[in-house]
């Protein structure tokens, strides 16, 4: 999900009143994994669901915990397993993903998903819903990256950072948000924060802008929340080149 404040659209809306509607145990992805990676692994996971063999959970948890295995054998362990909706393949993965770390970091994470939604499926009378976002979450709060610009690039002032320092967490704590990371450069700040999946993150942060542009109008309201990633320099430079509309 990306939205651009200077547009007036519904984004935010249509995602919370999605999510309003759904009855179920939710599930959010604790840590940052690439949309398109979540993608090729749910891809790959439908596959194999459809064209798994009569293999044993014990035979892909010695490849799993085997030296010797390929990639390739490993994320096929890992998918089966995840799979599988057996506890001891559950637990596999687990022991996994808390001893090993590597190139097979991402696809680990997303199995022990899997595979913990698996087991609730079959075992409890409830409907078991996966929330997938590029930046991860927990509990009911998701991962959002924002970024905001000065108004016509202009340096902020030490009393203006201050406001940004004081209102901007404000805000989000007002609505049982936490805030992981603000950092204000000379002519835009960018925040990383948690929050509740049926906060209106859009007003939330107006509010926030507008209290500190009482004191002057000095930041645009042209903003960017975005929960697929963190933005890097390449992307910020982009960012700051674009006239305000």
């Amino acid at each position: 999900m990306f939205g651009n404040m200077k547009n007036n659209n519904d984004v935010f809306k249509e995602f919370r009143d999605s999510l309003a509607g759904l009855e179920g145990n939710l599930h959010v992805l604790k840590t940052s994994v690439p949309v398109e990676k979540q993608i090729e692994y749910f891809h790959y996971s439908e596959e194999v669901r459809k064209n798994k063999k009569n293999e044993s959970v014990d035979k892909q948890i010695d490849i799993l915990n085997s030296v010797n295995a390929s990639s390739k054998e490993t994320k096929y362990a890992m998918t089966f397993l995840a799979i599988s909706g057996d506890v001891k393949a559950y637990r596999a993965l687990e022991n996994y993903n808390r001893e090993h770390k590597g190139d097979l970091d991402d696809w680990a994470t997303l199995s022990l998903l899997q595979a913990k939604i698996t087991l609730e499926t079959e075992f409890l009378d409830e409907k078991q819903i996966f929330i997938s976002t590029g930046l991860g979450g927990e509990g009911r709060r998701l991962r959002f990256f924002s970024f905001f610009k000065s108004s016509g690039l202009k340096p902020f002032s030490d009393y203006q950072r201050k406001l940004i320092e004081r209102e901007i967490p404000f805000y989000i704590h007002k609505y049982n948000g936490i805030l992981e990371e603000q950092k204000i450069e000379e002519t835009y700040f960018t925040i990383i924060f948690l929050i509740d999946l049926l906060v209106d993150i859009k007003n939330m942060l107006l509010d926030a802008v507008n209290e500190c542009n009482q004191y002057g109008n000095f930041i645009s309201t042209s903003f960017i929340i975005t929960n697929v990633k963190i933005f890097n320099e390449k992307d910020i430079q982009k960012e700051l080149m674009k006239a305000d509309d």
